[in-house]
């Protein structure tokens, strides 16, 4: 039997966007039948979310039990650092020093290791292909004599880090903790857009983790938004910062524009993955990332790029300004509203 889900917001919404990617990625988790996301043709076009044989209130009965699971397991997990106890698994923090504190190296990777093999263990698969595409700290980074263990994050990972607060301990932990005690109706009505129920926030809610400005927002609909950054796998570099998919420019600490694929017809999660890691993406980010700030691209659009990603089911891109904001010590990053550009 068929189902579909429609996803709250539209495509001028990243949180929609980065949501419909992690629904995608549970319902993945939970089937090898047909899993599919596109964008519908109404006026303002929504996410949907097809599946073969996971209804929408599966899907719903997942996100409970992996906030449960997430809650007593790795997202607990804490480690004791010279200068304070931090979550092994925030990507962004710049705490760890090997020249001054050599011990915190070695504590850091076997605390990940232990935890990462016991997810192996338990075939929590999307635990592990979320934290992959979050990144970890770079111990390999250095800008001049500093080290800068931050370049191996995920740009989509945009915590504000007020007095040194991270994402897993201060933001990730908190949501499952929170998700644990719903009611699996009230999970399904957020992730819809029937309601909206915020307990860390009001009009200037910081739960949307930078997907949108900050809002009142569903909780199961941020939480669902967070894993669809696994759709966006980093990749290290030895030179440069880790390369986050989407983001323009990929060599800035802090992301100008973000270009996500619009799918129109539907799509499985590995195509879509394929096609945000594929070279012909990467020239539509450079292309229309480079135009949306008055730049010039640093290479050209081809038209061979076009007529793949049109026949692979992609003819249109949403395109994000990411505004920076806050302090210097703390910066704030988010979405702003979208616009759909055509290939």
């Amino acid at each position: 039997m068929k189902h579909s889900l429609v996803v709250a917001g539209n495509v001028y919404s990243g949180l929609s966007h980065f949501a419909l990617a992690g629904l995608s990625l549970l319902a993945r988790s939970l089937s090898d039948g047909v899993v599919t996301t596109h964008w519908n043709n109404e006026p303002t076009p929504r996410g949907v979310l097809g599946t073969e044989d996971i209804a929408p209130e599966d899907i719903a009965i997942e996100i409970k039990r992996l906030s449960q699971s997430w809650y007593q397991g790795w997202t607990s997990i804490r480690v004791q650092y010279a200068v304070g106890e931090f979550s092994p698994f925030s990507p962004r923090f710049k705490q760890i020093d090997p020249r001054k504190n050599p011990d915190d190296w070695p504590k850091h990777q076997q605390a990940r290791t232990a935890a990462l093999d016991k997810l192996s263990v338990d075939d929590d698969h999307l635990a592990l292909q979320f934290i992959h595409s979050l990144g970890e700290a770079a111990y390999w980074r250095f800008d001049g004599k500093d080290p800068r263990p931050d370049h191996g994050a995920s740009r989509w990972e945009m915590k504000t880090r007020n007095q040194g607060e991270e994402f897993v301990s201060q933001k990730l932990f908190k949501y499952v903790e929170a998700l644990s005690d719903w009611d699996t109706k009230d999970i399904l009505a957020g992730l819809t857009g029937q309601r909206v129920e915020d307990p860390f926030g009001e009009d200037a809610s910081r739960t949307p983790s930078g997907f949108t400005p900050p809002a009142r927002t569903d909780l199961a609909l941020a939480f669902a938004a967070l894993i669809g950054i696994g759709q966006f796998p980093v990749s290290a570099r030895a030179q440069q910062m880790a390369l986050t998919p989407c983001a323009y420019p990929d060599t800035a600490l802090h992301t100008k524009v973000a270009v996500l694929p619009v799918p129109t017809i539907p799509l499985t999660p590995e195509r879509f993955e394929s096609i945000v890691l594929s070279q012909e993406w990467a020239s539509v980010v450079n292309a229309f990332g480079a135009e949306e700030i008055g730049r010039t691209p640093e290479s050209l659009l081809h038209d061979s790029a076009i007529t793949a990603l049109r026949q692979f089911g992609a003819p249109a891109a949403a395109v994000f300004r990411v505004h920076l904001g806050g302090s210097s010590l703390a910066p704030e990053r988010y979405f702003e509203s979208g616009k759909v550009r055509l290939l």
